[in-house]
């Protein structure tokens, strides 16, 4: 009965790395800039090869069915591997990949480890069990990526080590069947069957974690403006009011600016288009450099921009207005062919939450106020539209 069950699960674990592979490839056709695909459906294929292989045990010769067998599936786990590297943006020790296969075949011809089915177990997963920590320890370092599916896929490449890094110390302590009679012993069951649950794990997850990405990207390309890179307004207003709610219901302060570009028509008809976009990315650039990270901003349209201060009175914004007003006006950017460069300066309006149970669309309207009075006053000044901030720089 056990050998029933152990010849049907190798049946079942070679039909799932073959069809999961092939929907690996299919999917890097689809999805040309995620190459992991392409080495995690190579690796599948692989292994399925020599799993094939390993399955002639009995009936083939012990070359094929043993160090061939072995030597392919040691390579589908290095391609794996490859993969993770890959996903990871990682370079690829090519080397490396066929080290594995190359110790294999090499131990393979000595006579005394050849002879002994338990040492031939014992190294199999020693192997097996160190490319899958490789595996999860490159994935594990991933940073700057939000992917649901990364953790689950960690958690299981673990558990899937440790399985074969346990397996030897019973290997060495338990006597193992000889010759073909390993493919009938209740712990090949065992591992047939943690196979094929990884084979269909792991490859859902692969696949799950290039689609997260791949939605990470879209969302991203949704949300960004695509000439400066900055948060466009959608993606501004949902985390700026994300912002005022927090500061509202934790009665803490928070400010909002918003910047305008000076006389920017003038720009554009005197450098011409290509020298407004300049202009654009060099202010976008400012704007990114002089805020904290944690602090929203965004382009809202044409030369204005937006920002919220979370934790910030109105005496501090008003300092980092000036500041960034000042980092503005002391831009350099490259006019046309003749040389000149481009002077730019902003008009800045400032609004405070100050304790105030008020709206994002409220603060914007009071710091719009503000920068018309700015502008009204000469320009290239930070003015609050409220008469207890009112002041001008």
């Amino acid at each position: 009965m056990l050998s029933l069950h152990s010849t049907t699960l190798l049946q079942s674990l070679v039909a799932v790395t073959l069809c999961t592979g092939t929907l690996l490839l299919i999917s890097s056709r689809q999805n040309r800039s995620e190459t992991s695909l392409f080495y995690w459906g190579v690796a599948n294929l692989v292994g399925s090869a020599g799993l094939v292989l390993l399955g002639l045990r009995g009936v083939a010769s012990d070359r094929l069915s043993i160090d061939a067998a072995n030597a392919m599936l040691f390579l589908s786990y290095m391609l794996n591997w490859a993969g993770m590297r890959r996903f990871c943006n990682r370079s690829i020790v090519w080397p490396c990949m066929a080290a594995p296969s190359i110790v294999w075949l090499a131990l393979c011809q000595w006579p005394a480890f050849y002879a002994s089915v338990e040492w031939r177990v014992a190294v199999n997963s020693a192997m097996m069990g160190l490319i899958a920590l490789a595996s999860a320890g490159t994935l594990w370092n991933l940073k700057g990526e939000r992917l649901v599916s990364r953790f689950p896929a960690v958690a299981w490449l673990m558990i899937h080590a440790s399985i074969f890094l346990v397996r030897i110390p019973f290997a060495l302590s338990t006597p193992v069947p000889p010759g073909h009679q390993i493919m009938a012993s209740p712990s090949m069951t065992l591992m047939l069957f943690e196979a094929l649950f990884h084979a269909s794990i792991m490859s859902f997850l692969q696949l799950s974690m290039a689609k997260d990405r791949a939605e990470n990207r879209y969302r991203m390309a949704a949300e960004t403006d695509v000439l400066t890179g900055l948060p466009n307004r959608r993606a501004f207003f949902e985390r700026a009011e994300r912002a005022v709610a927090a500061a509202t219901a934790g009665g803490r302060p928070a400010a909002v600016l918003v910047i305008d570009i000076d006389r920017f028509k003038t720009i554009n008809d005197t450098f011409g288009h290509a020298g407004g976009d300049r202009v654009l990315v060099a202010v976008a650039a400012v704007i990114r450099a002089h805020l904290r990270p944690d602090d929203a901003f965004g382009r809202l349209g044409g030369e204005e921009f937006g920002c919220l201060l979370a934790d910030t009175s109105p005496t501090s914004a008003f300092v980092v207005a000036e500041g960034l007003r000042h980092r503005i006006a002391g831009l350099d950017i490259p006019g046309g062919s003749d040389g000149r460069p481009i002077r730019v300066s902003a008009s800045i309006g400032v609004s405070a939450l100050d304790s105030r149970a008020i709206s994002l669309s409220q603060l914007l309207d009071e710091a719009d106020a503000g920068l018309y009075e700015a502008k009204r006053r000469g320009r290239d000044r930070v003015m609050a539209a409220d008469g207890g901030l009112r002041r001008a720089s």
